[in-house]
């Protein structure tokens, strides 16, 4: 199911500098706290070495995944 959902977003460049504050204000005040409690936090599928990127893009290519595909340095 999660695969047919939808995700929509609007552009800021068009608004006044005052909204994009606004905006800016909010989530720092109501979306940052919530990543650093950890009550929100990205679903991370498969973390892979960097000379593996080629089978990282082939499997996110694959879309059989949910979540992030993460890279990793040494």
């Amino acid at each position: 199911m999660g695969k047919s959902l939808t995700i929509t977003g609007s552009f800021l460049k068009p608004q006044p500098v005052e909204v994009k504050t606004q905006i800016a204000q909010e989530v720092e005040k109501n979306i940052w706290p919530m990543f650093d409690s950890k009550k929100i936090h990205p679903i991370i599928y498969k973390k892979l070495p960097l000379a593996e990127a080629a089978d990282a893009h082939r499997l996110m290519e694959s879309n059989e995944h949910i979540g992030k595909i993460l890279l990793i340095m040494d």
